[in-house]
C-alpha cells in the first residue's frame, strides 16, 4: 500500500459506511438516497485504487476517468465494470433530480450493486 497506506484505510472504511448506509436506504426506500451513498461508497473505493497507485485526487470526475484509464484500459476491471462505475457516478446527484426523475427501485438496487461488486473487485486488487 505504499506511503499512502493510513488514506486507503480511511477511504476503505468510509466506502463501506456508504455502502452500508446505501443498503439501508434502499430497504427504507429512500432511492435516491441510496444511489447517491452508493455513489459515494464507489468514490472512496476509487479514490483507494487510487491512492494504492500513487495517485491523489479529490474530483469525482477525475477519480472515474482515471479509473477508466489506470484499471479499466489496463484490464484490472472489465469493460462492463467501467461502464457500470460511469452509470453510477451519474447517479450521484439523484438527490438534486425533480420528482418527475425521481429513480426507480430497480435504478437504486442496480446502484447499491455495482458499489458493492467495484467494492469486492478492489479489495482483490489492493490485496495482491
Amino acid at each position: 500500500m505504499g506511503s499512502y497506506s493510513d488514506e486507503i484505510k480511511i477511504n476503505v472504511e468510509a466506502a463501506i459506511t456508504s455502502l452500508q448506509a446505501a443498503k439501508g436506504m434502499l430497504r427504507q426506500g429512500e432511492l435516491e438516497a441510496a444511489a447517491a451513498r452508493a455513489a459515494e461508497s464507489a468514490f472512496h473505493t476509487g479514490r483507494a485504487l487510487l491512492l494504492d497507485e500513487s495517485i491523489e485526487s479529490d474530483n469525482h470526475g477525475d477519480v472515474i476517468s482515471l479509473i477508466h484509464e489506470r484499471f479499466v484500459n489496463e484490464r484490472k476491471l472489465t469493460k462492463e465494470q467501467g461502464a457500470n462505475l460511469s452509470w453510477l457516478f451519474a447517479m450521484r446527484a439523484a438527490e438534486e433530480r425533480p420528482a418527475s426523475m425521481r429513480l426507480t427501485w430497480e435504478d437504486a438496487h442496480r446502484a447499491v450493486q455495482i458499489a458493492e461488486s467495484f467494492f469486492e473487485a478492489a479489495k482483490v486488487i489492493l490485496e495482491a
